[in-house]
């Protein structure tokens, strides 16, 4: 009886081993393809809400919605402190740019960057339109330079893109957005799809109020 015992607890093991194997390889799987699951089974997962357009606690201006101009329809303005009032540029709608070669696409197509750009430099009081930038560095700006561009050409002193879990921590960012200062942001679809791109997208981060709520100039979002 002993050694029948001695012979069966190698069997359980390695039976044990591969259920622990199967259950690893099964929940690498659900994490990798959750979002294919969930399209399968038509259900549909609900997005926090990240901007609104009029937030009574905000102690700046805010949203403001602007007609007849050509590439945007609202501005936005920050606290009284280091003030600052940011035309909202689109790269898309009807714009009269956003059908203009950039990039070997259009502009709506490919123009997110130089768009933010503009956002940006608005904000510090300097007129330079998606079409004025696009101009300039047609066929395609190299995005690597963006931060040397800024401070060497607009002299819009900025640091470089992090990369660091400190700066991407939400108290850095609340804490450099509530200093009145934007934030620009490249999101992409690594590790997974998200809201904002299939590929890679510019957006910038103008301001963050009292609850921490993040207000998003989003290039891509044309008029409903």
């Amino acid at each position: 009886m002993k050694e029948n015992n001695k012979r069966r607890l190698p069997k359980r093991f390695f039976i044990i081993l591969i259920l622990i194997i199967s259950l690893l390889f099964i929940v690498k799987f659900l994490e990798n393809n959750s979002t294919r699951i969930l399209n399968l089974f038509n259900i549909s997962s609900e997005f926090k809400v990240i901007k609104k357009d009029l937030n009574k606690n905000y102690p700046g201006t805010g949203q403001q919605k602007i007609k007849d101009k050509d590439g945007y329809f609202t501005t936005f303005t920050t606290e009284d402190k280091y003030k600052k009032t940011y035309k909202e540029y689109k790269q898309n709608g009807n714009s009269s740019w956003s059908n203009k070669e950039y990039w070997g696409g259009t502009m709506a197509e490919n123009g997110c960057g130089i768009t933010v750009m503009s956002i940006i430099l608005s904000g510090y009081g300097k007129d330079y339109t998606p079409e004025k930038l696009r101009k300039m560095y047609y066929p395609v700006m190299d995005y690597e330079k963006l931060s040397k561009e800024l401070s060497s050409t607009f002299g819009i002193e900025n640091s470089d893109f992090y990369y660091d879990s400190n700066h991407l921590s939400n108290e850095t960012i609340i804490e450099h957005l509530q200093s009145n200062r934007p934030i620009i942001v490249c999101v992409w679809n690594k590790p997974a799809n998200n809201r904002w791109t299939t590929a890679s997208h510019y957006m910038v981060l103008l301001a963050a109020d009292e609850n921490d709520m993040v207000y998003v100039s989003n290039p891509n979002r044309s008029r409903k």
